[in-house]
């Protein structure tokens, strides 16, 4: 509850603050949702799928601080799933905070780090860290409006899960 009231405390924060700017030319927050396909590596589950939301707070010049949270399922390969009659899913929430940084205006490179929340009985919650890149699709010229494709790399945990990630989301910048 503790995080979830510092997240919303620290989104109404950055909000007020880019109220205070009304230069739209180079946006200041963006929100984006979307969407992702987790592909495991070296691991007992065949593929995970899921939905993140990303806030983004541009700091100075090329970098942005970013807030992810989301919602993952991850699926056991048959076999080891046969073998040691585990459950069909595993289900996780990742929350992670990170720096983006932009060398184009559509193209970037983001760090994260944080936990992730293990929604399954008996099991602790674990570390995380990922790296990635991406580009974002504007719908118009100078439109806030755009599609963010990411793919990234992400372990959890001294190597618990390691994984590639594909994510298309809507963003809305302002």
């Amino acid at each position: 509850m503790k995080k979830l009231f510092l997240f919303i405390s620290t989104f109404g924060l950055i909000t007020i603050a880019a109220a205070q700017n009304p230069t739209f030319n180079n946006p200041h927050i963006a929100v984006s949702i979307g969407p992702e396909l987790n592909i495991p590596q070296h691991s007992g589950y065949t593929i995970g799928y899921g939905a993140t939301g990303k806030l983004e707070a541009h700091l100075i010049k090329a970098f942005s601080l970013s807030l992810t949270g989301g919602y993952t399922q991850m699926h056991y390969r048959r076999a080891y799933a046969e073998a040691f009659a585990t459950p069909s899913n595993d289900h996780y929430i990742p929350l992670k905070a990170g720096i983006k940084y932009y060398p184009d205006t559509k193209v970037y490179f983001e760090g994260e780090a944080g936990a992730v929340l293990d929604n399954n009985a008996g099991q602790k919650n674990l570390a995380t860290y990922s790296l990635g890149t991406g580009f974002i699709i504007p719908f118009q010229p100078e439109s806030h409006q755009a599609v963010d494709v990411g793919l990234r790399y992400e372990s959890w945990s001294r190597n618990r899960l390691q994984q590639f990630a594909i994510r298309v989301a809507y963003r809305l910048a302002w």
